[in-house]
């Protein structure tokens, strides 16, 4: 098996697609909508945002650093045009990134 990561760029274009914020295994976690909030300034910058202040792109990043998520509800990453763009169907986790880890090939 093939461990090498798919590679994902994390930049603003992909970041604004990303489906996670607006997920419902993230929907009721406090951690998360209070990174969102002080994510929405972070976009105006001209910089790419850290992973660590995003509630998201976790098929990039990796598992999610808020603990009060609800990963037992169904997630959004098949329905993400990130995920669709770079063929996440095929990778390993094909799903939950948030508390799976990276995509990673098969």
């Amino acid at each position: 098996m093939n461990k090498e990561k798919f590679e994902i760029p994390y930049i603003k274009e992909n970041i604004i697609r990303c489906l996670c914020p607006t997920c419902p295994v993230q929907e009721n976690s406090t951690c998360a909508k209070e990174k969102m909030m002080n994510f929405q300034e972070l976009l105006q910058s001209e910089d790419d945002p850290k992973p660590e202040d995003y509630p998201g792109m976790y098929c990039a990043n990796g598992k999610a650093e808020c603990e009060d998520i609800e990963t037992e509800k169904n997630c959004l990453c098949n329905e993400c045009m990130v995920y669709k763009e770079f063929g996440l169907e095929n990778a390993k986790p094909d799903f939950l990134y948030c508390s799976d880890g990276k995509a990673m090939k098969k």
